[in-house]
């Protein structure tokens, strides 16, 4: 069994997802507040924010949308919607052993044992019916996982609501862009039908106003790559979890404000010739490919104390960051808009033809001076299986770098143990890296 954390409660009865992850998060920054750590606090804050914001969307007369995959979330905002995005639920229980099991092994009385956990994890939630709140409608893309793809469709007739899919298609040229942006007007007007608000001047300045604070955030991004690629690295690699939420939050202050803060810390720590990483030196620097290794996040830890070896990037934490360079000019915005979707690091690396993947791998390891090389191969993720022989060949060959491929579940703690893994990673950083342990 995975050294992951249990959770005392009965499995027999409901849970309410919403509250209880409220709850948790509140927990910890009381627990923060006590121990006086106002220096981080603003890593609990937009936590806080994001799960809250979800819990009063009815009370604040709000429609409450979950969404899957790339989906336009500032047309949601825009017609004064909060987003919810599902993936969230399993990557904040995955290092919870018994709820993330609970929900995982609901879905497997119904669906292949193959399927995503990622999936898996928010499906058996929604059978159980415990996510704790309502949704008003449900958004998805349709990407090219085969989990995705079945349990999409089992949740539109499971939350009983109105759907709205969008089509991704498998190329991102600007034919496929451009296929995409044309799917985003009948989408406002299906989101009049549901919210009774006009797509009028109101609204189009609602959405300038969210781009406009998007731009902000993914500026700060792109500034919080460029700081990583200095050595030392002065961030750690769990940063770069943290900063996935920007997925739903783009366009919200409140995360502009989080990344903004963390810019200006790490650059306060070269100042002053620190670092907030756990590393006594810093020996090597790691790109972990594909997935975040979400039921074991401790592992960046691990390897930051034991071996030197800081996370700069992964496949989640890089983005392009997309810019909006004409926010009145609405079928630009259409456009890059659709850049977004298909942009997503985990759509942009792991879906399509293999050669997008290879020039995100290009920037990453010859922007940040990767010297180590880890492939957290998901089990879930069969349409990247192929791709990651590609993939890893392509790092030998071009930069050098002998890469570890890990055989993991992103989400399922049970699949592979703590031991199991430091055990594996520190074979390989010991006898094909040469590191030693401090």
């Amino acid at each position: 069994m995975a050294n992951a954390t249990k959770q005392n409660f009965d499995p027999t009865l409901p849970v309410n997802m919403i509250d209880l992850t409220c709850q948790q998060v509140d927990s910890i920054y009381q627990y923060m507040l006590t121990k006086g750590m106002p220096e981080i606090m603003w890593t609990v804050d937009i936590q806080k924010f994001y799960w809250e914001e979800i819990r009063d969307a009815h009370k604040n007369g709000k429609k409450l949308i979950a969404f899957g995959g790339p989906v336009p979330v500032a047309v949601l905002r825009a017609f004064d919607c909060v987003p919810f995005f599902l993936d969230t639920i399993p990557t904040r229980i995955a290092s919870m052993e018994d709820l993330c099991g609970r929900f995982i092994d609901e879905t497997e009385k119904y669906a292949p044992t193959s399927m995503c956990a990622i999936d898996k994890a928010q499906l058996g939630c929604a059978i159980k019916g415990e996510f704790g709140v309502e949704f008003d409608a449900f958004v998805h893309a349709t990407l090219a996982c085969d989990s995705a793809r079945i349990a999409y469709p089992i949740m539109e007739r499971l939350f009983d609501c109105p759907c709205y899919t969008f089509d991704l298609p498998f190329r991102h040229d600007t034919k496929g862009i451009q296929y995409v942006a044309d799917q985003i007007d009948p989408f406002t007007k299906w989101m009049e039908e549901l919210t009774g608000l006009k797509w009028d001047a109101e609204r189009q300045a609602k959405i300038r106003e969210i781009n406009e604070e998007s731009n902000k955030a993914y500026s700060l991004l792109i500034e919080l790559g460029n700081l990583r690629k200095k050595t030392p690295c002065v961030l750690p690699g769990r940063m770069l979890v943290l900063n996935e939420i920007i997925a739903p939050l783009a366009g919200v202050s409140a995360v502009t404000e989080m990344l903004q803060t963390q810019l200006e810390m790490g650059n306060m720590l070269i100042d002053m010739g620190m670092t907030a990483t756990r590393c006594p030196e810093e020996r090597y620097r790691v790109c972990l490919m594909q997935n975040m290794l979400w039921s074991n996040t401790g592992i960046m830890d691990w390897m930051e104390k034991t071996y030197g070896a800081v996370t700069v990037m992964d496949g989640f934490g890089y983005q392009d960051g997309i810019i909006f360079d004409d926010l009145d000019n609405w079928e630009r915005v259409k456009f890059q808009m659709a850049q977004g979707f298909l942009f997503v690091p985990m759509i942009h690396g792991a879906t399509g033809p293999t050669d997008y993947w290879l020039k995100v791998i290009d920037k990453m390891y010859e922007e940040f001076n990767v010297n180590v090389s880890i492939f957290m191969g998901h089990v879930g993720c069969k349409h990247t299986w192929a791709s990651g022989k590609i993939v890893t060949d392509y790092i030998q060959e071009k930069y050098g770098i002998p890469t570890l491929y890990v055989d993991v579940d992103a989400i399922d703690p049970r699949y592979k143990s703590n031991d199991e893994l430091r055990a594996q990673i520190g074979e390989y950083m010991e006898s094909v890296v040469g590191a030693e342990r401090f």
